[in-house]
């Protein structure tokens, strides 16, 4: 009897007994549907983790002065601050690595009014290239530029929301005065441009719903204003490095930390922190990948049921068909031949199992990587893992019916009843 012959063979058995065939897949379905899912979920998440980083600076570089001890009370002394020189020289050595630098520090949260208008908002001092670092959408106006910062100027930048309500959608707030009320100062601004928040559109990074409005004024002006009497601080304590595109982030950040390690002195309390946006969104994808392997291999243990469902039932056909082994024995059948049928009408099972969980799992993982708002294909190599997997799974727990069958006695076959 050929392979043919056996697949058709097994077949019509399938036909013949449909309830209990598909009661025998069934732990075979929701298996390979679960691996399927999560595999699918798993690509969906490290997908929607990498572009939401891509947004927000994925080739950036965080640099910040951290105590070394942190159960010790530490000050910042001023030749612990990193200086405005040494970051032009920093930027000058490595001019073909970095594409900006990005100063900012926070002033705090404080209350804008222009009129009739009073809302809440949070004012961040920044440099020049702290739009471009950091991804700000200027819709109107201009950015914070190197004059501003020079002088020292009382400009402001205010996002869409606030435009709106003072001068309406269409209107240009360009020009106009706003009062900016904090704990320690109340200062008049010239707004300068509009720009318009990024909105990521990822529950897995929803920090809920912030009513506060960010605006931006010059770092110089906020460092000369946020101490209130206390004198500007001699340098910056933190700074982000865009890096280009050709560069290896990674690489280029234990340089940072290096060039800066040294400038420090060998008895401040600080230390040089570098972090890697690239290296952050290499390691949590790693965790999405192994969390992701951990759940499938669980969800797994189901094929271990299904497959012992698949040889119990084998064992039920052996015994249901034992007189027509022992017919088919009679008439010079080998015990290769029986075995084989048996073997590839267990394989049949779990491949049709498979078949229908990979489709299964396929549709789950697509519908939830849909409500991630990162809709992904299928993973491929998965789904063909899957399926060889299910056929396994028919060879192994196959195997002992088949056997059993391929040993009967042939005299004893044909007198059972």
């Amino acid at each position: 009897m050929n392979l043919f012959e056996n697949i058709r063979l097994a077949l019509e058995g399938l036909r013949a007994n449909k309830m209990r065939a598909l009661l025998t897949m069934l732990g075979i379905i929701i298996g390979i549907a679960s691996v399927m899912a999560i595999s699918t979920l798993g690509s969906a998440m490290t997908g929607s983790v990498s572009s939401t980083m891509d947004k927000i600076g994925g080739k950036n570089i965080m640099v910040s002065l951290t105590p070394k001890n942190y159960d010790t009370q530490s000050t910042l002394q001023p030749e612990d601050y990193i200086t405005q020189e040494e970051l032009d020289g920093f930027k000058e050595t490595h001019a073909d690595q970095i594409k900006a630098i990005s100063l900012s520090t926070g002033m705090g949260s404080g209350q804008l009014n222009s009129g009739y208008i009073h809302k809440d908002v949070s004012i961040t001092g920044a440099s020049t290239d702290y739009s471009l670092v950091n991804n700000v959408n200027m819709v109107q106006g201009r950015f914070i530029s190197n004059r501003d910062m020079e002088s020292s100027r009382n400009v402001i930048i205010i996002d869409t929301t606030l435009r709106n309500k003072m001068v309406g959608i269409n209107g240009d707030p360009i020009g106009m005065d706003v009062s900016v009320e904090t704990k320690t100062t109340t200062e008049t601004y010239t707004i300068i441009g509009v720009y318009e928040k990024l909105v990521i559109d990822n529950p897995l990074f929803n920090m809920g719903d912030d009513t506060r409005v960010e605006c931006f004024i010059p770092i110089t002006t906020a460092m000369s204003l946020n101490s209130g009497s206390a004198a500007t601080p001699p340098g910056y304590e933190n700074f982000t490095i865009m890096a280009t595109a050709d560069t290896d982030s990674a690489s280029f950040a234990a340089i940072t930390k290096d060039y800066f390690s040294k400038k420090m002195g060998a008895l401040s309390d600080y230390t040089v922190d570098v972090q890697s946006m690239e290296a952050m969104v290499s390691e949590a994808t790693t965790m999405l990948s192994t969390l992701s392997l951990g759940i499938s291999v669980i969800a797994g243990i189901s094929l271990l049921v299904g497959g012992i469902g698949v040889m119990n039932i084998m064992l039920v056909s052996v015994t249901e068909r034992t007189k027509e082994i022992g017919i088919r024995k009679a008439l010079g059948a080998r015990n290769s031949a029986i075995r084989s049928q048996f073997i590839i009408e267990a394989i049949i099972i779990c491949l049709i199992g498979g078949l229908i969980g990979v489709a299964l799992g396929a549709g789950l993982g697509s519908l939830g990587s849909t409500l991630l708002k990162f809709p992904t294909t299928p993973p491929l190599v998965p789904m063909i893992i899957a399926l060889c997997f299910s056929m396994a799974i028919g060879v192994f727990f196959g195997y002992y019916p088949a056997n059993k069958a391929a040993k009967l006695n042939p005299i004893d076959a044909l007198r059972y009843e």
